[in-house]
């Protein structure tokens, strides 16, 4: 059943991340792929319209797991340091269970920076390796979710969390936003 949530997740956040892709912001950086898309046409003798859409592909496959990874890790770590859940967990050695209300904070998840590595092999070599980054900010709200602590420390978040999610590509010293959005997710 976990599985099943977190498969939700991320199918959830891969449509976000294919409109991501179909953007005009991530579009117009296009050119910090060049690398790999121009190793992949010489190579393959093919186009790098043909290399661009394995990227973008890539992307949609990939990205969404670490987001669902990231975004859940991050805010749990954020939940255990609350003073709200401090204050509740407090002394209780048995298993804790809390539901938060309406009043309960939205959660500002620490940033967290994922990458994807393109690597483009002939045999056993590498011919080009690129490496990009990806800055994911953002806040979480608990909507009809549990906290389950043990010991004064969070063991897990289930139920439905909103999510509103900023992803940047890392280009060179600053990055470049490409999408933001709002969005329910199951977690287990």
């Amino acid at each position: 059943m976990e599985e099943t949530k977190k498969e939700k997740a991320q199918d959830e956040l891969s449509e976000e991340i294919k409109k991501m892709v179909k953007k005009p912001e991530f579009l117009d950086e296009k050119n910090e792929f060049s690398p790999i898309l121009r190793t992949y046409a010489d190579k393959s003798h093919k186009t790098e319209e043909d290399g661009w859409n394995l990227v973008t592909r890539k992307i949609v496959e990939v990205l969404p797991l670490y987001l669902t990874d990231g975004i859940i890790t991050c805010s749990l770590e954020k939940i255990d340091q609350l003073e709200q859940c401090r204050e509740a967990a407090y002394n209780q050695e048995e298993e804790l269970t809390i539901s938060p209300g309406d009043n309960f904070p939205n959660i500002k998840f620490p940033t967290f920076y994922p990458y994807l590595d393109f690597i483009l092999r002939a045999g056993p070599v590498d011919i080009c390796h690129l490496k990009k980054y990806f800055k994911v900010e953002g806040t979480m709200k608990l909507h009809k979710a549990k906290i389950r602590f043990r010991e004064a420390r969070v063991q897990n978040v289930t139920g439905t969390i909103l999510v509103a999610v900023k992803i940047s590509l890392c280009k060179g010293d600053y990055p470049v936003k490409l999408h933001e959005f709002d969005k329910k997710i199951e977690v287990a």
